[in-house]
């Protein structure tokens, strides 16, 4: 008889740990498609149904920072990432996710060392790309070209269609006056995204440097085009009624 009740308290323990677990992954997946749907109040409120059920799960406390972000209240954001590194001190996540809020508040320095301490946790190749994204971000702002430009090396190696890379890598060669580099990085960036005008713009603005003026006005008319503004000013400062 007491084996009988044992069994079945241990049957009943499983069947509720299977339906926490569920509802963890309902809200977190809810969560998710809350944030694809800009709904991030919504997402915030499913991401808080999971913390509740199970307050240390990872993808719950990810969501809840992300979502955070998103609403752009950074200090609720930091309130969390601390909670989440605390729990798990060696998240690579949570610690891109810090380096983010710093590189938000203008600490450029401090996102670099936790964006560098996030890649010493080896993270897999989807999230390392976002890291070196942000990293080559930070140094950018603080004119650390050269920094700069060696991240997005890296992230063109590991992902060789990254649209970002390209737009981005191509601003920071111009800014080193590596202007034919540059026109390289945004046809590739065009080549991946015809659909955004920035690319031409900014390969409008390499091809000037050039003294290729002619197919500069091109970009510069197409961008115009697409919506963009100052390459409509760029057509009459630069192309005149050409």
């Amino acid at each position: 008889m007491f084996k009988y009740c044992l069994t079945l308290i241990i049957a009943a323990t499983i069947s509720l740990f299977a339906v926490a677990q569920s509802n963890i992954s309902d809200y977190i997946a809810n969560g998710n498609q809350k944030i694809k749907e800009k709904d991030f109040k919504g997402a915030l409120a499913e991401f808080k149904n999971a913390l509740n059920v199970s307050p240390n799960d990872s993808l719950a406390l990810n969501g809840i920072i992300r979502a955070n972000t998103l609403l752009e209240d950074y200090k609720e954001a930091q309130r969390w990432i601390a909670i989440a590194l605390e729990a798990y001190p060696n998240n690579p996540d949570f610690l891109f996710r810090r380096g983010i809020i710093q590189n938000l508040n203008g600490y450029h320095d401090k996102a670099i060392e936790d964006f560098e301490s996030a890649l010493g946790q080896n993270p897999n190749t989807s999230l390392k790309v976002q890291i070196l994204l942000n990293k080559a971000s930070a140094h950018f702002k603080i004119e650390q070209l050269s920094e700069s430009l060696a991240d997005y090396n890296k992230v063109v190696e590991l992902d060789p269609r990254n649209f970002n890379a390209y737009n981005f890598r191509g601003l920071v060669n111009f800014r080193l006056g590596y202007y034919i580099d540059a026109v390289t990085d945004y046809t590739t960036a065009i080549d991946l995204d015809p659909t955004s005008p920035l690319p031409y713009y900014n390969r409008g603005m390499s091809l000037l440097k050039l003294n290729e003026n002619q197919k500069a006005c091109a970009d510069f008319r197409k961008a115009c085009q697409m919506g963009y503004m100052n390459s409509c000013k760029m057509v009459v400062a630069e192309c005149g009624a050409r």
